[in-house]
């Protein structure tokens, strides 16, 4: 019931502030027909190379769908922009990305580009051709788009673009700098709509929560009971994310350090024929947990995304007996004696598998909110040892952290 409870904590918070944050002031655009250009919102993709739609709203307005056929184009607050163009004569128009524009534009769409001179939209040729020498079977990667570039830049720039031409790698990066090369060459005028991005983010996170810590015997006699007087207890959390990877928009990857302290009573009880006892003990417990995961985001929404993950988390584990009692009392006597000696002890070291459900609320381009669902399961950790029986102890601790990344 209470990871039931979590999961749907999570999952209010996210659609509450989505609610509120979805419909923010963003500087998208759409470009119409005629040239104009009308500012909104355009949910953003996260295959952000290729759209055959958009969802586009302005303030105070809901979203609607466009295609290509309605709009001339449109374009982000980052400065990238697709155009409607038509690639070849068989295709229909479509949204094509523009990564600089000039004499000579440079487009791409579905990883494959062109360049637009004007005149024509030429395509840049790149292929694998599977050849034999001496019987031995190889492929080689063919570069006519190295020949392409050389026309298409022939003039006053020719010797001084001739190596980099020839160096280029089938890439944007690499197509950018040269284009811009030759532009700035010829003293043309142009202008990039595509920023160099790091090969991915790394954002220190802070959060802070709740844990319930679900104590399960793995080996228990029928007469042997325990209590233990609370299972709820705070813990905090600090780590860096890496996220928005370049090439695999979808993924991060989380390296946190959490602390969670039990201050808590266990009560004991053990009947048998020959003796009746019970037992109190006050102890503290802290963990040390470090946990590792790799993220998947599942779903996107507006500045919304949730993500499941997966990974390891080693714990550092120490307990301290407080104040501990044992009444023993034999029945063939009825004499009671009392001990004083802890009854709780944990397995110090162990690495364990866990799972998180989150939410990461982007606030702004460096501010996010992150709700986290976290549960982790450990074999075999604790024992509440009574003179001469011993209960070990199964732990599943479930975590609910809010928290900021920067």
């Amino acid at each position: 019931m209470k990871i039931f409870a979590a999961i749907i904590l999570v999952s209010t918070l996210h659609f509450f502030v989505f609610s509120h944050f979805a419909t923010a002031q963003s500087d998208d655009y759409i470009i119409l027909k005629d040239g104009s250009k009308v500012y909104g919102k355009i949910e953003k993709k996260f295959d952000y190379e290729s759209y055959d739609k958009i969802r586009f709203s302005k303030p105070g307005e809901k979203p609607k769908t466009l295609f290509p056929s309605d709009i001339g184009g449109f374009g982000f607050e980052n400065g990238w922009q697709y155009l409607v163009k038509k690639l070849a004569e068989e295709k229909e128009p479509e949204f094509v990305q523009v990564l600089i524009s000039g004499k000579l534009t440079l487009l791409r769409s579905q990883n494959i580009f062109y360049i637009d001179n004007g005149t024509d939209i030429i395509e840049l040729v790149a292929h694998y051709e599977e050849e034999s020498i001496n019987g031995r079977e190889f492929s080689d990667f063919k570069r006519p788009y190295i020949a392409t570039l050389n026309m298409l830049m022939a003039g006053n720039c020719t010797n001084e673009l001739y190596q980099d031409i020839f160096n280029l790698k089938y890439e944007e990066y690499g197509f950018i700098s040269v284009l811009s090369k030759y532009h700035l060459c010829e003293n043309l005028p142009f202008e990039l709509h595509f920023k160099k991005e790091p090969f991915t983010r790394i954002s220190p996170v802070i959060s802070a929560g709740m844990s319930s810590i679900v104590l399960t015997p793995s080996t228990i006699s029928g007469n042997r009971k325990d209590a233990f007087e609370t299972s709820i207890f705070p813990i905090f959390q600090i780590g860096v994310k890496a996220h928005q990877f370049r090439k695999w928009p979808r993924l991060s990857m989380d390296v946190s350090i959490a602390y969670l302290r039990q201050d808590n009573t266990v009560l004991s009880e053990y009947v048998s024929t020959e003796q009746y006892m019970t037992a109190t003990e006050n102890y503290a417990a802290s963990t040390i947990m470090v946990p590792v995961t790799i993220n998947y985001t599942w779903i996107r929404m507006g500045n919304v995304d949730s993500y499941i993950g997966l990974g390891v988390v080693s714990n550092y584990n120490k307990i301290e007996s407080e104040f501990s009692i044992i009444d023993q009392t034999l029945n063939s006597t009825g004499i009671t004696t009392l001990y004083e000696e802890p009854l709780t002890d944990i397995k110090r070291r162990f690495v364990s598998p866990v799972a998180k459900l989150g939410s990461v609320i982007n606030l702004s381009k460096k501010l996010a909110l992150i709700a986290e669902f976290q549960i982790t399961q450990n074999s075999e950790v604790m024992s509440v040892s009574l003179p001469f029986n011993v209960v070990i102890y199964d732990r599943m601790v479930s975590s609910l952290l809010i928290g900021l990344r920067f």
